[in-house]
């Protein structure tokens, strides 16, 4: 969808250097509106992402939390109760990133973390079964509360609605959500889009005080790799979009003529001559390129060299190159008056009009 936007904004270039002036404002326009109505589609996504940027100042520099032992022991007990008894369960320990915006609902509860209380939320008979609970801090806040399904491919077929949610919550933030399995009686802690099968409470225990109180940050080479080499194909295609659009700025005609006096100057006299008479002292040279391009330079100092070298005593009549120019990238030469040039070439120590015609 980016690609596609700057793909629209590239399209108004092109149509502003081949002078279609409607089509290259609808085109801005199309662009602009885009941009608009991603804003509006990711608003969830941006603040999400705000929230994260947030939550990392706040907690900078970062600092290990608290373990928690008994909630997490409390935690591990009530998982493998529930899994013995054939019924399923969800339980968030929320860590740094704030979980507000990507769950719905709930009762705020608000109490001590223990196996009992776990254990009777999620019975069949209770009115707040249905959904996970959410520990922040070592207690219980709410319960029945709605997570996010996760949108990937790859997760194994026989997960449901219980799993997918987990897997959804975790790999939006950094909480650890445990799912309990009603059908399978297994117990499985997400972190961070990761499926970690666990054994026994004891593992379970030991696996959460090791990832709250410590968490484990990324090794530097895989993350360079995954930054270097991860979508290839996007980053190729954004390269090459981005070289597109800069040689149109540059390269391609632009739609602003400034016209601008450049004085004469001779280069490469040959030795014993001199320039005596002269057509005209200076030229009109009309400058074309784009409208940033032309406002960002200062086309003053130019000056028009004219090369002398191989030329003999009399007159010349001397062609204007504009190559002689030293002129930015994507600013060229439209026009420049006259385009030739008459010299009157003596030799030194000769009076004017004395020489040969």
């Amino acid at each position: 969808m980016a690609l596609g936007v700057v793909g629209l904004h590239a399209l108004a270039l092109l149509a502003r250097n081949l002078n279609l002036v409607i089509t290259s404002w609808v085109l801005d326009a199309s662009a602009i509106l885009a941009i608009l109505v991603l804003l509006v589609i990711f608003q969830p996504e941006l603040r999400r992402a705000f929230m994260r940027v947030d939550s990392a100042l706040r907690n900078w520099p970062p600092h290990p939390q608290a373990a928690g032992t008994e909630a997490n022991r409390a935690i591990a007990t009530a998982a493998y109760l529930l899994a013995r008894n054939r019924i399923g369960a969800l339980f968030v320990i929320t860590r740094k990133d704030s979980i507000g915006e990507l769950i719905e609902g709930g009762v705020a509860i608000g109490a001590t973390v223990s196996p009992e209380l776990l254990e009777s939320i999620f019975q069949k008979v209770s009115p707040l079964h249905d959904g996970a609970v959410i520990i922040e801090g070592g207690r219980l806040a709410r319960a029945n509360v709605v997570l996010p399904l996760t949108r990937r491919q790859d997760v194994p077929s026989f997960y449901g609605t219980r799993h997918r949610a987990a897997l959804g919550l975790a790999e939006r933030c950094d909480a650890l959500v445990v799912a309990v399995s009603e059908e399978r009686a297994e117990v499985t802690l997400m972190d961070a889009g990761r499926i970690r099968p666990v054994r026994d409470p004891e593992q379970l225990t030991d696996t959460l005080e090791g990832l709250l109180s410590h968490p484990a940050p990324e090794r530097v080479v895989p993350r360079l790799h995954r930054l270097l080499f991860a979508n290839l194909r996007l980053k190729f295609a954004a390269l090459g979009l981005a070289a597109l659009i800069w040689s149109m700025s540059f390269l391609a005609s632009g739609t602003i003529i400034r016209t601008v006096s450049a004085p004469v100057e001779f280069g490469n006299v040959p030795a014993g001559l001199q320039v005596a008479e002269q057509s005209a002292d200076s030229l009109e040279i009309q400058l074309r390129g784009s409208p940033w391009i032309m406002d960002s330079i200062n086309p003053g100092p130019l000056v028009a060299r004219f090369d002398l070298r191989g030329q003999h005593a009399g007159w010349q009549t001397l062609r204007f190159q504009p190559e002689s120019l030293d002129l930015p990238p994507g600013v060229k030469v439209d026009r420049v008056i006259p385009e030739t040039l008459r010299v009157d070439v003596l030799r030194s120590g000769t009076a004017p009009g004395a020489a040969t015609k």
